[in-house]
């Protein structure tokens, strides 16, 4: 198990990423919960979540 923070650059949202070698996941995209702004490309090789722990002030964003 992999642990990281990722920021979003459009709004500075804060996400903890945990990567499972272990697991193979499901290929997708993740995006911002604030702003929508894509954060990552998943090819499914491993499980990956997201958790938003960080949520920016509304009007440090652009759309």
């Amino acid at each position: 198990m992999r642990k990281s923070d990722v920021t979003c650059p459009n709004c500075q949202a804060g996400y903890r990423r945990i990567e499972l070698t272990s697991k193979g996941g499901v290929a997708g995209e993740f995006r911002c919960l604030v702003c929508d702004d894509l954060l990552e490309l998943m090819d499914g090789s491993t499980e990956i979540a997201f958790r938003l722990t960080v949520q920016p002030n509304k009007t440090s964003y652009v759309f």
